[in-house]
């Protein structure tokens, strides 16, 4: 890597409330940081995503460096960090989720309201298990919320995030592929199962939506098996801009996905002005200070990135404002 990176998902209002959330983080004089680095940079570049893609624009951008750098997938990341061991095959990433029953469709929730407990995922893990080795489909259990697939023939899987997918018609969004009705029986075979399970009324009783689907995506192919590095896995993250400085990488601070995606703005611009506090002004600070010479910041919502090449000598462009409409003129 050339120079250091940071990636924030959601960090750019949607158009329909950015003039709303840009004038109450200016009120909240919150984001001078931000407003520093929007204004003055050596450029600022918009990509725009369709609507139905398949992968948000930070997964998506996320997805092509893995390549580029030559890095494993997202599903060999998940399993790194879990320490899951998977052996040669074609391996999907599995979730078990809630679906929202509207008039006529069913709708993706986010997966990260589902507050699902080891003991609970353990018992429906068991089960779908089960049901999956009876038609020789192998799952691996790597958290309650991520566990892996494996099936060998469903290489050609047309697959879309969750988060991608979260808030809408899954009929649109769901696994497709040549034996897409093999999948689809398995997923109605487990979520029958699963509507019958105690862990259900237990749930129930604590206010808990009920897990009533699966999701899968990431389709990757593991050649000779994937063994876990714990040197990798217990690879800490910087926790400041201090130790950032100190060891540049990329760096994703995902503060602000689970707010977004919920339609949460108040508390959304509440943790953006925590990563403004914590991360972004002392990102200014640093560049201007020299600690930095350089540093792409790339902010995203669900259908476009931004992309700030930072540098010290921008910074010196005095002529310019700080300001934060940029969030709103080019979305």
């Amino acid at each position: 890597m050339s120079h250091p990176q940071i990636l924030i998902p959601f960090s750019l209002p949607p158009a329909e409330h950015a003039k709303d959330l840009v004038k109450m983080l200016a009120s909240e004089t919150g984001a001078d940081g931000l407003a520093l680095l929007l204004a003055r940079n050596k450029s600022r570049k918009i990509t725009r995503f369709d609507d139905f893609s398949p992968l948000l624009p930070h997964e998506d951008w996320l997805s092509k460096h893995a390549i580029e750098q030559r890095q494993p997938s997202q599903l060999l990341q998940l399993a790194s960090q879990l320490g899951v061991r998977l052996p040669a095959g074609y391996w999907f990433i599995f979730n078990p989720i809630h679906l929202h029953i509207a008039s006529n469709h069913l709708v993706l929730t986010d997966q990260r309201q589902l507050n699902l407990s080891e003991p609970d995922a353990q018992q429906l893990f068991n089960k779908a298990q089960t049901l999956c080795a009876e038609v020789g489909i192998e799952l691996v259990y790597g958290s309650p919320s991520t566990w892996f697939l494996r099936a060998d023939d469903w290489s050609d899987f047309v697959t879309a995030s969750p988060d991608a997918a979260c808030g809408h018609n899954i009929e649109i969004w769901s696994a497709k592929g040549s034996k897409e009705l093999a999948w689809r029986k398995l997923q109605n075979e487990i979520q029958m199962e699963w509507f019958i399970h105690p862990v259900q009324e237990q749930r129930a009783m604590q206010r808990e939506k009920p897990v009533n689907g699966a999701w899968l995506w990431c389709g990757t192919q593991i050649g000779t098996g994937f063994i876990p590095n714990p040197t990798n896995a217990a690879a800490s993250k910087p926790t400041s801009i201090e130790q950032f400085i100190q060891a540049p990488q990329l760096l994703v601070l995902d503060q602000l996905s689970e707010s977004a995606l919920a339609g949460d703005w108040s508390t959304w611009a509440a943790q953006l002005i925590e990563l403004e506090k914590n991360w972004l002004k002392p990102l200014a600070q640093a560049l201007k200070s020299g600690q930095l010479k350089q540093c792409d910041l790339y902010l995203s919502h669900s259908s476009a990135l931004m992309r700030l090449e930072l540098s010290r000598s921008a910074l010196r462009q005095f002529w310019r404002s700080p300001s934060l409409k940029p969030l709103i003129t080019p979305i």
